[in-house]
């Protein structure tokens, strides 16, 4: 049996046959959506995507339309 090294780098879910570049591109889209962020209305934590392009602060209700992975898309 082979030993993978546990490195904080990559997220559980894509196996070996996936490869190494989409791996890394998934690892940084998967923590740009799960980062936390701040409510712009009442500046809580519990700013969040509730689906895809549409973000909600859970504690004042505050809903505002954005990118799928984040509040601003970032083209590259």
């Amino acid at each position: 049996m082979v030993k993978r090294k546990n490195s904080k780098e990559s997220i559980k879910g894509l196996g070996v046959k996936y490869g190494t570049t989409l791996r890394r591109r998934y690892t940084n889209i998967y923590r740009i959506l799960k980062s936390k962020r701040i409510c712009p209305k009442c500046g809580s934590l519990r700013f969040k995507r509730a689906v895809i392009g549409i973000w909600k602060c859970h504690k004042c209700n505050y809903t505002i339309a954005g990118g799928a992975y984040d509040i601003i898309s970032k083209h590259t």
